[in-house]
Formats: structure tokens, sequence, C-alpha cells
């Protein structure tokens, strides 16, 4: 499994999440309006670095990565401008229940 990390240019929110939603993940969080500096310059959402960011984080199993990452950089060149977006990809091992207290 793997913890799935998109850092993408705000403007296209809902382009991505198109993607998400037709992958129909189980789980999925997301963070709105990150300053950042990337390969599309500084972004602080002002009149001198406009722009912002959005996360999105996903647990997914390793052949679910696959099938993101090809539909996000599709996704990317099927814009003039290419947006900014940054796909990362780390082992993850989800925790359950915490273990019960030695006595």
């Amino acid at each position: 499994m793997k913890l799935v990390t998109v850092i993408y240019d705000g403007g296209i929110d809902e382009a991505v999440m198109e993607q998400v939603d037709a992958m129909k993940l189980s789980g999925w969080t997301r963070f709105f309006d990150a300053h950042g500096f990337g390969g599309t310059g500084l972004k602080r959402g002002d009149q001198v670095f406009p722009g912002l960011n959005n996360i999105l984080l996903a647990a997914l199993p390793d052949e679910r990565v696959v099938e993101l990452h090809r539909r996000l950089r599709k996704l990317q060149e099927s814009f003039r401008l290419k947006p900014g977006i940054t796909i990362l990809a780390q082992p993850v091992e989800e925790l359950g229940p915490a273990p019960p207290e030695d006595e």
C-alpha cells in the first residue's frame, strides 16, 4: 500500500476530482489553498505571486497508484498551459485499533 500525495494547481481542482471520482476511491483527504514553490514558481495567492495549490492524500494499493498517476498526467497534458501537478508515493502501513495496554 502507498500513500499518494498530489500537489496541484487549485485552478484545476474540479478536473482532478473528476478523475478521483471516476476511480471510485474508497477514501481520500483534500487540503485547500496551500502556498508553495515548485516548477510553476511561487504561489502565495496574492497579486505578486498569484495562484494557490490544493493537496490530495489517498492510501491506495500499489496497482491503483499507477492508474491515478496515468490519469493525472493525461489530464495535465490536456491543458495548453500545463498546470503544476506533483505526485509523490511512499510506502504506508495503516494502523488499526490500539493494542490493549499491559496491566
